[in-house]
Protein backbone atom coordinates (compact mmCIF):
# COMPACT_ATOMS: atom_id res chain seq x y z
CA UNK A 1 0.00 0.00 0.00
CA UNK A 2 2.96 2.08 0.91
CA UNK A 3 4.59 1.76 -2.48
CA UNK A 4 1.05 2.69 -3.99
CA UNK A 5 1.05 5.96 -2.74
CA UNK A 6 4.77 6.30 -3.23
CA UNK A 7 4.33 6.09 -7.01
CA UNK A 8 1.40 7.82 -7.27
CA UNK A 9 3.21 10.97 -5.40
CA UNK A 10 6.57 10.09 -8.38
CA UNK A 11 3.68 10.55 -11.06
CA UNK A 12 1.86 13.24 -9.91
CA UNK A 13 4.94 15.77 -9.62
CA UNK A 14 6.19 14.53 -12.58
CA UNK A 15 3.09 15.21 -14.19
CA UNK A 16 3.17 18.81 -12.69
CA UNK A 17 6.54 19.38 -13.72
CA UNK A 18 5.64 18.41 -17.02
CA UNK A 19 2.89 20.53 -17.34
CA UNK A 20 4.92 23.69 -15.77
CA UNK A 21 7.53 23.21 -18.25
CA UNK A 22 5.13 22.97 -20.92
CA UNK A 23 3.41 26.02 -19.82
CA UNK A 24 6.83 27.82 -19.59
CA UNK A 25 7.98 26.57 -22.87
CA UNK A 26 9.19 28.99 -25.83
CA UNK A 27 7.26 29.28 -28.64
CA UNK A 28 9.18 29.23 -31.88
CA UNK A 29 9.85 31.59 -34.62
CA UNK A 30 10.41 30.92 -37.88
CA UNK A 31 14.23 31.79 -37.07
CA UNK A 32 14.15 28.49 -34.91
CA UNK A 33 13.24 26.58 -37.34
CA UNK A 34 15.24 24.08 -39.41
CA UNK A 35 16.10 24.53 -42.72
CA UNK A 36 16.09 22.15 -45.70
CA UNK A 37 20.10 21.58 -46.20
CA UNK A 38 20.88 23.15 -49.59
CA UNK A 39 18.09 25.39 -49.85
CA UNK A 40 18.10 29.27 -50.31
CA UNK A 41 15.66 31.29 -48.52
CA UNK A 42 13.85 33.59 -51.03
CA UNK A 43 13.72 37.26 -50.52
CA UNK A 44 10.60 39.95 -51.33
CA UNK A 45 11.76 42.02 -54.60
CA UNK A 46 13.47 39.08 -55.92
CA UNK A 47 11.29 36.41 -55.52
CA UNK A 48 7.23 36.99 -56.11
CA UNK A 49 6.50 33.61 -53.89
CA UNK A 50 8.13 35.72 -51.57
CA UNK A 51 6.35 38.89 -51.36
CA UNK A 52 3.52 37.42 -51.84
CA UNK A 53 4.66 34.91 -48.16
CA UNK A 54 4.89 39.02 -46.81
CA UNK A 55 2.04 40.24 -47.91
CA UNK A 56 0.32 36.86 -46.44
CA UNK A 57 2.30 37.88 -43.38
CA UNK A 58 1.47 41.42 -43.04
CA UNK A 59 -2.50 40.81 -43.83
CA UNK A 60 -2.84 38.61 -40.83
CA UNK A 61 -1.50 40.44 -38.36
CA UNK A 62 -3.61 43.35 -39.61
CA UNK A 63 -6.86 40.95 -39.88
CA UNK A 64 -6.01 39.85 -36.33
CA UNK A 65 -5.27 43.52 -34.84
CA UNK A 66 -8.91 44.23 -36.35
CA UNK A 67 -10.57 41.70 -34.52
CA UNK A 68 -8.66 41.92 -31.35
CA UNK A 69 -7.56 38.38 -31.60
CA UNK A 70 -4.00 37.10 -30.40
CA UNK A 71 -1.63 35.20 -32.54
CA UNK A 72 0.07 34.83 -36.17
CA UNK A 73 0.73 33.09 -39.05
CA UNK A 74 4.28 33.67 -40.46
CA UNK A 75 5.17 32.37 -43.56
CA UNK A 76 8.79 32.05 -45.45
CA UNK A 77 9.85 30.47 -48.44
CA UNK A 78 12.69 28.57 -49.99
CA UNK A 79 14.08 27.48 -53.16
CA UNK A 80 14.96 24.19 -53.03
CA UNK A 81 18.18 21.99 -54.89
CA UNK A 82 16.66 20.60 -58.06
CA UNK A 83 17.53 16.92 -56.96
CA UNK A 84 15.28 17.68 -54.01
CA UNK A 85 12.56 14.70 -53.30
CA UNK A 86 9.19 14.81 -51.31
CA UNK A 87 10.73 11.70 -49.52
CA UNK A 88 14.19 13.91 -48.60
CA UNK A 89 11.85 16.93 -47.83
CA UNK A 90 9.35 14.86 -45.47
CA UNK A 91 12.19 12.64 -43.56
CA UNK A 92 14.26 15.46 -43.12
CA UNK A 93 11.57 17.01 -41.15
CA UNK A 94 10.54 14.45 -39.56
CA UNK A 95 13.82 13.81 -38.11
CA UNK A 96 14.71 17.34 -37.15
CA UNK A 97 11.49 18.24 -35.90
CA UNK A 98 10.99 15.37 -33.51
CA UNK A 99 14.27 16.04 -32.08
CA UNK A 100 12.97 19.31 -31.46
CA UNK A 101 9.82 18.28 -29.90
CA UNK A 102 7.24 18.85 -32.63
CA UNK A 103 5.27 16.18 -33.07
CA UNK A 104 3.64 15.11 -36.25
CA UNK A 105 -0.09 16.07 -37.00
CA UNK A 106 -2.66 19.24 -35.48
CA UNK A 107 -1.97 18.02 -31.56
CA UNK A 108 -4.31 18.59 -29.27
CA UNK A 109 -7.84 16.26 -29.27
CA UNK A 110 -8.76 17.28 -32.64
CA UNK A 111 -5.11 15.65 -33.92
CA UNK A 112 -5.63 12.33 -31.50
CA UNK A 113 -8.75 11.84 -33.37
CA UNK A 114 -7.41 12.85 -36.76
CA UNK A 115 -3.97 11.56 -38.15
CA UNK A 116 -3.93 14.83 -41.33
CA UNK A 117 -0.68 13.68 -42.16
CA UNK A 118 -1.59 9.88 -43.37
CA UNK A 119 -4.63 11.61 -45.20
CA UNK A 120 -2.20 14.37 -46.80
CA UNK A 121 0.35 11.22 -47.44
CA UNK A 122 -2.83 9.82 -49.78
CA UNK A 123 -3.21 12.91 -51.65
CA UNK A 124 0.83 13.52 -52.12
CA UNK A 125 1.24 10.37 -53.52
CA UNK A 126 -1.83 11.62 -56.47
CA UNK A 127 0.00 14.93 -56.66
CA UNK A 128 3.73 15.67 -57.63
CA UNK A 129 3.25 19.36 -58.05
CA UNK A 130 1.79 20.13 -54.24
CA UNK A 131 2.83 18.17 -51.18
CA UNK A 132 2.43 18.93 -47.43
CA UNK A 133 2.53 18.12 -43.90
CA UNK A 134 1.56 19.59 -40.91
CA UNK A 135 3.51 19.41 -37.24
CA UNK A 136 2.65 20.53 -33.66
CA UNK A 137 4.11 21.94 -30.27
CA UNK A 138 2.45 23.41 -27.44
CA UNK A 139 0.35 26.29 -28.93
CA UNK A 140 1.94 25.84 -32.99
CA UNK A 141 1.00 24.47 -35.70
CA UNK A 142 4.01 24.40 -38.89
CA UNK A 143 2.78 23.35 -42.15
CA UNK A 144 5.60 22.46 -44.61
CA UNK A 145 4.81 22.69 -48.47
CA UNK A 146 6.58 21.53 -51.53
CA UNK A 147 5.56 23.30 -54.82
CA UNK A 148 7.12 21.97 -58.02
CA UNK A 149 6.61 24.27 -61.19
CA UNK A 150 4.27 22.59 -63.57
CA UNK A 151 6.49 23.54 -66.29
CA UNK A 152 9.82 23.57 -64.94
CA UNK A 153 10.47 20.15 -62.42
CA UNK A 154 13.73 21.28 -61.40
CA UNK A 155 12.05 24.23 -59.95
CA UNK A 156 10.98 23.56 -56.52
CA UNK A 157 10.11 25.95 -53.89
CA UNK A 158 9.82 24.68 -50.18
CA UNK A 159 7.41 27.11 -47.85
CA UNK A 160 7.09 27.27 -43.63
CA UNK A 161 3.75 28.45 -42.75
CA UNK A 162 4.17 28.57 -38.70
CA UNK A 163 0.82 29.08 -36.39
CA UNK A 164 0.76 30.19 -33.15
CA UNK A 165 -2.40 30.86 -31.01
Amino acid sequence: MKTRKSMAVVILIGTVVLLLAACGAKTAGLGDLPVFPGSTELKAGDSRIAETLAKNNEQDASMRRAMGAGGQTEQRGFSLPADTTWDKVKTYYETELKSRGWASGLGGIAGGMVDVNAMMNTANQANDLFQTMIFSKGKQTLTIILTVSPTDASQKTLIQSLSTR
